[in-house]
């Protein structure tokens, strides 16, 4: 009999066992999607104004172009770099588009197209260069935050640009059978990145660069093309990302990107994109702007200011970074076991 019990209280042990651990390996996997449905339920609670769908409308629309923004600089970091110039990337694509549109008077279609060629053309420089000068991306970026800086307020004379075409703030503004417009861009932008990087040779190669560049080299890849084109890739999805911004705006100054660089990075890594390079995804990358995206929505409902906002970014990317430091050392440790 005691035997039987034994085998009996073991298989429950074990199926107990088998329970937790698919349960965990379930939230590991779906993290993200627990922390937005509680961030969201606890500003439910505490604000009768966050559960509407005219402010969960808002949430999308002001972070429409903050999750373009955080692909382009998330395919830069999957390839190993890092992109410190991003909000004046937003904001000298912004202004050159504003001078086309309304001193060049060219087409709006037209001066979409550039401002978005005007992006690439600032992420060749910043990957040409770190090519050349053979150091990190966040040290060339950083040289090329100022020069940015410093060219988007000369060509502006520290002026600010309204009065934009209506059709182009239908861009930022407008709606599509009751979808916001900027909202739709968005969702396009993130297939493409998802197809770039899940469909294509290149993605494959981005991956390969990032996780082990002296061996994507050994096994024939052109790192430097990689590093440039990802630099480029990015460089449009951050001028489609500063074109979104101009239009819901209705405006355009040098400083508009803001601290636009602190948000992408902090999404880009609670979205599980390594510094590190070789990892992450962009589905992760969403959901994470996302939760800064409520986070900041609900604390400004329950009444709090813009720096306690910039507190809880500040934890929350410690908290990543510390999270991301954690998971190397884990497959440091199985690599040593293994070998």
């Amino acid at each position: 009999m005691s035997g039987k019990g034994q085998v009996v209280t073991t298989g429950k042990t074990m199926a107990s066992e088998k329970s937790t651990g698919l349960f965990f390996r379930i939230l590991k996997k779906y993290y993200l999607i627990c922390v937005l449905i509680l961030a969201i339920a606890v500003f439910g609670v505490a604000s009768d104004k966050f559960l509407t769908v005219s402010n969960l409308t808002n949430v999308f629309v002001q972070n429409a172009y903050v999750i373009v923004a955080t692909i382009g600089i998330s395919l830069i970091m999957i390839a190993g770099g890092a992109d410190l110039s991003v909000s004046y990337q937003i904001s000298l694509v912004s202004i050159v588009t504003c001078i086309l549109m309304l001193q060049v008077q060219l087409p709006v279609w037209l001066c979409v197209l550039l401002g978005i060629v005007t992006g690439a053309l600032l992420g060749f420089i910043n990957g040409y260069f770190s090519n050349i000068l053979n150091v990190h991306t966040m040290v060339v970026t950083l040289g090329t935050m100022t020069i940015y800086q410093g060219i988007a307020y000369l060509i502006s004379n520290s002026k600010s640009y309204f009065n934009l075409p209506i059709s182009f703030k239908a861009i930022g503004q407008r709606y599509v059978f009751g979808i916001p417009i900027c909202v739709i861009i968005m969702v396009v932008m993130v297939l493409i990145a998802s197809f770039i990087l899940n469909k294509t040779y290149f993605g494959r190669y981005i991956y390969a660069v990032g996780g082990n560049k002296e061996a994507a080299r050994l096994a024939g890849i052109n790192i430097e093309f990689i590093s440039v084109a990802a630099f480029m890739i990015a460089g449009m999805f951050i001028a489609v990302a500063g074109i979104i911004l101009t239009a819901r705006t209705g405006s355009a100054n040098a400083g508009m990107g803001g601290d636009a660089v602190f948000t992408c990075i902090t999404g880009a890594v609670l979205g599980g994109i390594s510094f590190a390079g070789g990892e992450g995804k962009i589905s992760n990358v969403v959901v994470a702007v996302l939760i800064l995206g409520v986070l900041a929505n609900g604390m400004q409902l329950v009444g709090m200011g813009i720096y306690p906002q910039y507190v809880a970014k500040g934890i929350i990317l410690l908290a990543a970074i510390g999270y991301d430091t954690y998971q190397k050392q884990i497959k440091v440790k199985k690599a040593q076991k293994a070998a």
